[in-house]
């Protein structure tokens, strides 16, 4: 392929290139600087010196193996923890994007065009990186995970699973929508993989002591009813949307029910493509769109900063809908949703003190938007081709 085609790719490679360098750079010479990683280095402080993790509703989250994972970092110095987790993070994004495009799971992108799925996501996610937040990490993993079930790379997808939903439990879901597609060979090593990195822990330490410090995350996480957060630390899903901004009259339970049932509805039409036959990278591609979007409008903890894991997804569906031959209203609505999200990461950088509930609302109607594009499918097979 020629030079001229590759342009894009060429392009976005030096871009991502001089922002990372910049970042790292940053980070290097500020580590003191409080980002989420001071938060992470607490819990791993914590872990080491067989304190409490979870002192703080908004502090510590993760469950203990997290806590040990980071407590690797603490034994370093404060700049080179503070650049190498920003490279682990962003090399897993940007690795788990790159074999996703490599894997012919979104084959309607030529090869070409992958370069501007990346320039897209540039925008998108270098606030996450810079922050030291866990979500690119995330987002990287899931997107391996999908593009190994597409390589028939089943263990290697099974701990991008795993390790992702040690950090936070909504990448589970994409773990049981592969089970789905392929059981047999998924369902185990899923398994196995979360039950060894749950019991990780007790061989890294005292077990009463890890005993404790499970008992107290599943407490936290069980008592952290998000719905009657403060409007300004309130979750940015369709809850927000429906009743935070709307002031319609839907209860809890009711919206419990809806998570539910999206979750289900994506699960059967996984389960009834497959069992049709479809191509399995047709397959792969609905239910990572589909997921992505479930997460940020129905999953259980939706912050500003968690729409990085939508934003491959909008990248993809925007480069799609306008690389095919026929994008029409899908097109518009992929880039509409793409735009949306842009510009909800400029007023996240560029004007921060813009929070008002209406600012706040930008993100999840362009997941909203990037949803109504996935189903009218032109990005991918979402519908089923006529016969």
């Amino acid at each position: 392929m020629g030079s001229k085609k590759l342009l894009w790719n060429i392009v976005a490679a030096m871009l991502w290139g001089a922002v990372l360098v910049a970042v790292l750079a940053r980070a290097g010479l500020h580590p003191a600087r409080p980002t989420s990683l001071t938060t992470y280095l607490t819990g791993g402080m914590a872990w080491r010196e067989s304190r409490p993790l979870y002192t703080n509703w908004r502090g510590f989250l993760y469950p203990p193996v997290i806590a040990w994972f980071f407590g690797l970092f603490t034994r370093m110095p404060a700049g080179v923890a503070a650049v190498l987790w920003r490279m682990l993070a962003a090399g897993t994004y940007l690795a788990g994007l790159g074999v996703l495009l490599r894997a012919g799971v979104f084959r309607r992108i030529p090869e070409g065009r992958r370069g501007l799925v990346f320039l897209g996501a540039l925008p998108l996610s270098i606030g996450n990186i810079d922050n030291g937040q866990a979500n690119p990490l995330i987002a990287g993993l899931m997107m391996l995970a999908v593009a190994s079930a597409g390589w028939e790379a089943w263990s290697v997808c099974a701990v991008a699973i795993g390790i992702a939903t040690a950090f936070k439990i909504y990448p589970l879901a994409l773990g049981m929508l592969l089970c789905v597609a392929r059981p047999r060979e998924l369902t185990w090593r899923v398994a196995l993989v979360l039950a060894v990195l749950a019991a990780a822990p007790f061989a890294l330490q005292d077990a009463h002591y890890v005993s404790g410090q499970y008992h107290a995350w599943l407490h936290t996480r069980m008592a952290d009813d998000r719905f009657h957060y403060p409007m300004k630390d309130a979750p940015l899903d369709l809850w927000y949307l429906l009743v935070r901004l709307g002031n319609l009259p839907v209860s809890p339970r009711v919206y419990m029910a809806a998570q539910v049932a999206g979750g289900t509805g994506i699960a059967w039409w996984v389960w009834s493509r497959t069992r049709n036959g479809v191509d399995r990278r047709e397959v792969l591609a609905g239910m990572y769109l589909l997921v992505s979007v479930w997460m940020l409008l129905l999953g259980p903890a939706t912050e500003n900063q968690t729409y990085v894991v939508l934003a491959p997804a909008a990248c993809l569906v925007a480069v799609g809908t306008f690389t095919a031959e026929k994008g029409g209203a899908a097109r518009v609505l992929g880039i509409a949703g793409f735009a949306l999200l842009l510009a909800a990461a400029a007023r996240n950088s560029l004007l921060p003190h813009l929070k008002s509930p209406g600012y706040m609302a930008i993100q999840p109607v362009g997941a909203l938007i990037l949803l109504a594009a996935v189903l009218v499918g032109g990005a991918t097979t979402i519908r089923p081709r006529p016969r």
